[in-house]
């Protein structure tokens, strides 16, 4: 029986370990928190629940494959509420709610403009047919550049447009600014801006509106924790507070790991879901790498980080599910933020679970979650010196909007920042969207699921193919166990 370690139990580690340990592989999990999930994890505040990262699920159907794989059914194990309205987004001088129904969106998108809705139609048609061609290559790895040359890379190419952005392919629909930013603001789960991130990215706000959007029943952190438990019911071994220290490299193979509490396990395999350069720069002597030494992953290009507030609120608010509330000039606050400079012209991400989902606040109260992107540590160092402008910009944003002054209703209160990404979660420079997914990173080009410089080293998250957001660490997930079970001997 293969040993396998893996190090990190979020998302992706604890996919592919659910899906080992059900062929038969010796699975342990070293964990470096006290609960699992990693970014997407679980916060408490007193009585109040909060998921940390993530908290809307899309594209179901990749998760629904890793528990088909395991041997689970998802619709047994979660409780999935699909969200309609999907999200609303607050313009200076607009207000666009995106739904379920495609003709929904065509009126909201006329309303704003005659004509938009059929430039959405004809944007929907489109990107149906571009993910139908593009979809094996998020499923297949890229281990090297002739595999541009596949079948099915050529015929994606038409249809992928590389060298156009999100931001460039949009306006050939609509030079409509509301039209543009509402298709592309989903390209800040790259950490990037709409006019830097390939135009392949259009795809996000197409999974959105075209598949839906989820929230599971005590927040997306219940994905963490239920694999968890199926994995230890299977008979993995999940070790909790127990962080790797170094990964123990032999002739370029992994031979074992210590952990910070002075043992050493032996294994076979190795699988990596920790945020890759942090990993890279902290659990392996660099004198083993060539490709990824820490000089030539500080030249690397990284995502935006976020400043995150957590509140626990002694009222239930009438705020939707899931809100945008954007900056008065969107456009200049994007060259801003990617320019890693500060702003007071902030676009704010706030969500209010409580609404549809009675188990995270105490009955009458909120659990509210409010995400602002900002510049990782690469830029800005001292955050803790901008909590509270931070803070009352944020209010003062809802209050403005809402009518509503939440300072008097908080009972519970947490503030988190690129430092605290950074020190506490071990997220190189903060970067929660981990390497940027420009061209020059993406594909072959990106660390590879089976790691090029280690014989037996398998990389899932973020840092690796496919990419950054939870679906494509489940299909990192995927990826990893198709090339273990290949190169089984």
């Amino acid at each position: 029986m293969k040993k396998v370690v893996i190090i990190g139990a979020g998302p992706g580690g604890l996919a592919a370990g659910l899906m080992l340990i059900k062929q038969g592989y010796d699975v342990t999990i070293f964990e470096k928190d006290d609960r699992v999930g990693g970014r997407s994890k679980k916060i408490t505040l007193g009585d109040y629940h909060f998921d940390m990262g993530p908290t809307f699920l899309m594209y179901v159907d990749v998760l629904r494959t890793v528990f088909k794989r395991s041997g689970f059914d998802l619709d047994q194990e979660l409780s999935l509420i699909k969200l309609d309205p999907l999200y609303r987004l607050v313009y200076p001088k607009h207000t666009l709610e995106i739904r379920q129904d495609p003709h929904d969106n065509v009126n909201a998108f006329d309303d704003l403009h005659p004509g938009l809705g059929d430039a959405y139609l004809k944007w929907m048609d489109d990107q149906h047919q571009k993910f139908g061609a593009i979809k094996s290559i998020l499923e297949k790895p890229f281990p090297n550049i002739f595999h541009l040359f596949r079948k099915d890379v050529l015929k994606a190419a038409p249809y992928a447009h590389p060298f156009q952005s999100v931001y460039k392919m949009l306006s050939a629909y609509s030079k409509d600014p509301h039209f543009i930013h509402s298709l592309s603001f989903q390209a800040k789960y790259l950490g990037m801006a709409s006019y830097q991130a390939p135009s392949i990215f259009t795809i996000l706000p197409f999974l959105e509106h075209a598949g839906g959007l989820y929230h599971v029943k005590g927040g997306l952190n219940q994905i963490n924790e239920t694999m968890a438990k199926l994995f230890i019911s299977c008979g993995g071994r999940l070790n909790l507070s127990t962080p790797v220290k170094e990964v123990v490299v032999e002739h370029q193979t992994v031979k074992s790991v210590i952990t910070e509490k002075g043992d050493e396990i032996d294994t076979d395999l190795c699988i990596m879901n920790a945020d890759f350069a942090y990993g890279m720069t902290s659990l392996f002597n660099p004198k083993h790498l060539k490709k990824y030494t820490p000089e030539k992953l500080q030249k690397k290009k990284y995502s935006v980080s976020t400043w995150m507030l957590y509140l626990g609120i002694h009222q239930m608010l009438d705020f939707p599910h899931h809100e945008i509330i954007f900056s008065k000039d969107y456009d200049a606050y994007l060259h801003t933020l990617m320019d890693g400079k500060k702003t007071d012209d902030l676009s704010i991400y706030v969500h209010n679970p409580s609404r549809i989902d009675e188990t995270l606040a105490p009955q009458g109260k909120s659990s509210l979650y409010i995400l602002v992107p900002v510049p990782n540590m690469h830029h800005v160092t001292d955050w803790d010196a901008h909590n509270m402008q931070m803070k009352d910009m944020v209010l003062n944003m809802i209050k403005e909007h809402h009518g509503i002054d939440l300072e008097p209703l908080i009972e519970e209160e947490m503030i988190y920042t690129p430092h605290d990404w950074q020190e506490k979660e071990h997220i190189y420079r903060g970067a929660v969207f981990n390497l940027a997914h420009g061209l020059d990173q993406m594909l072959f080009l990106r660390p590879h699921n089976r790691f090029e410089e280690f014989k037996n080293l398998y990389l899932v998250g973020g840092g690796t193919h496919p990419g950054s957001g939870l679906p494509t660490i489940y299909q990192s997930a995927l990826i990893a166990f198709d090339l273990i079970q290949k190169h089984k001997k």
